[in-house]
């Protein structure tokens, strides 16, 4: 008895309702880095995901005296809340010509071809996933987090734009003062790299009167910040020892992130930087190493005859199954920038996708003016971190 496309379409969406909970970690296991994800991806609900961000230490807990008196003041173990938008829908797609179906319309046939057209959905779905995830800098609108946003020391773009990630903008809020000068109105401050832009509000303290405050920025450059005086005066370059905060960039939503060239450190002292980093920053160690393939290619030929090789008797190996970092498995991926390794801690990673929507099967629907019909699989999901210093990001070029 021939199958016809309802008979296909009808099976394609029953399968993938048996076997529902498998595709999440079918999805994520067939990648080297969504393969992390997989303990912490769940269903949620609302229009955002919140977490609370937690402190790197609860400074709550003191001593007390006598009689046990104690702060009733709000607890300093949660420094508040990020909140990530729902990406757009992520829809992947199963479509059969008329002609071939009709060509395998065979019970066994049909079965056969709809787990093909599903395993290739699979392997699509992860990839784009995977793909987005290590897109340099945003995804573009309507895509959820990559990596290099949510592993990022800083989350200014330019000297006049920055991101937030989580509703958070991070980076270093307060700079030393070297020096200053005032031309009229305009006070220039020297502080070195910094993460303001032109509009941020910031508390200028320890240099004199007529230029402390509170100001607007009006020009930012790669080392100076200008702004504008109640009082005018003209003075050359002055020494000074001030500081400059800008309330609205948070140093606790930072990551680890360094650029540490071959030429100042062999690969192994790099690892080891990052992650001891990482430790004073947050008191946490990563769990996990995301390499790409240069870095990845550099640390494996670190090894040398210095290492231990364990082999039954009579076999050879001329490469590593496994090679780790501090107990921590250093996995290559290919969609990685090559040049970049990713440490990460998987309990602070976050993964959902809305309402039960990953590739979830939506109802066939005819194509105009052709004989077939598309079964979209739908996925509405959301990637980020609650504890962002817990990560950090080596670039080795």
């Amino acid at each position: 008895m021939a199958l016809g496309q309802a008979d296909f379409n009808e099976l394609l969406s029953a399968t993938i309702q048996k076997i529902e909970k498998q595709l999440v970690d079918n999805v994520l296991t067939a990648h080297p880095t969504l393969d992390f994800f997989k303990s912490s991806v769940k269903s949620a609900t609302g229009p955002a995901v919140v977490f609370p961000i937690i402190a790197a230490d609860d400074s709550s807990t003191t001593f007390t005296d006598a009689s046990g008196t104690f702060s009733t003041g709000v607890s300093s173990d949660i420094l508040g809340v990020a909140k990530y938008e729902w990406a757009e829908p992520l829809v992947s797609k199963v479509r059969v010509q008329f002609k071939q179906l009709e060509m395998n319309s065979g019970p066994e046939a049909v079965v056969s071809l709809a787990k093909a057209h599903l395993d290739a959905a699979v392997k699509g779905h992860g990839k784009k996933i995977a793909t987005v995830l290590h897109t340099a800098g945003s995804a573009g609108a309507g895509a959820f987090n990559t990596l290099d946003e949510v592993i990022s020391n800083t989350d200014k773009l330019t000297t006049t734009t920055a991101r937030t990630v989580g509703g958070i903008r991070g980076g270093a809020a307060t700079k030393s003062v070297t020096d200053y000068e005032r031309a009229g109105t305009t006070a220039t401050l020297t502080i070195g790299a910094n993460d303001y832009i032109v509009g941020d509000s910031v508390v200028v303290t320890g240099v004199i009167p007529a230029v402390a405050g509170t100001f607007t920025l009006t020009a930012v450059t790669a080392t100076t910040i200008s702004y504008t005086t109640a009082t005018s005066a003209t003075v050359g370059t002055t020494a000074t020892t001030g500081s400059v905060t800008a309330d609205a960039i948070k140093t606790y939503w930072a990551a680890t992130e360094k650029t540490i060239l071959p030429a100042s450190q062999d690969i192994r002292t790099a690892f080891r930087t990052i992650s001891d980093d990482i430790y004073v920053a947050s008191g946490e160690r990563p769990n996990a190493i995301i390499a790409g393939r240069n870095v990845f290619s550099e640390y494996e030929n670190s090894f040398d005859s210095k290492i231990q090789y364990n082999a039954p008797l009579g076999t050879a190996d001329s490469r590593f199954r496994q090679i780790d970092f501090d107990g921590i498995v250093v996995r290559l991926d290919p969609d990685a920038p090559v040049n970049t390794a990713y440490f990460v801690n998987t309990d602070y990673l976050v993964a959902r996708y809305l309402g039960g929507n990953f590739m979830k099967a939506m109802p066939a629907q005819q194509i105009v003016g052709t004989l077939d019909s598309v079964t979209p699989l739908a996925s509405v999901l959301c990637f980020g971190t609650n504890n962002r210093r817990a990560h950090g990001k080596l670039n080795r070029a």
